[in-house]
């Protein structure tokens, strides 16, 4: 575990240093917004990415965004960075792929819908019809 990742702050420590009430962080927890370890007796551990999520969605709620909303956030949030660390890797792969072909690494700037990439353009279906 890293330092960010380790989950040190039993629930009251955590709701101090965000400056919510306990009982929200398990609400918070309940409604999936936050997801902190649990010691084999059941002990609520927040980490530090933890407590920065908890002041984000106190951000985010402070700025009118209902719970639905905030679950939607960063659910979207997980999504691109899922997804930038993939294109990250898949970068990485082609470099070497073309190291290994004796190729100078690539670095073509590819844009969807343009004409001049090799590349399809990717149309997602109207959910409205």
């Amino acid at each position: 575990m890293t330092e960010r990742t380790e989950a040190v702050y039993i629930i009251s420590v955590a709701a101090e240093i965000v400056g919510m009430h306990p009982q929200t962080l398990r609400g918070y927890e309940q409604k999936g917004l936050v997801e902190p370890f649990r010691t084999p007796g059941g002990t609520r551990r927040y980490s530090q990415e933890d407590v920065e999520r908890l002041l984000l969605i106190q951000e985010l709620s402070n700025a009118g965004v209902n719970l639905e909303g905030i679950k939607r956030i960063l659910s979207l949030e997980a999504e691109n960075a899922r997804l930038a660390n993939q294109v990250a890797r898949l970068k990485r792969l082609l470099e070497d792929a073309e190291r290994r072909r004796g190729q100078a690494p690539s670095r073509t700037v590819v844009r969807f819908g343009s004409s001049s990439s090799s590349l399809p353009d990717v149309r997602r279906p109207n959910p409205l019809g």
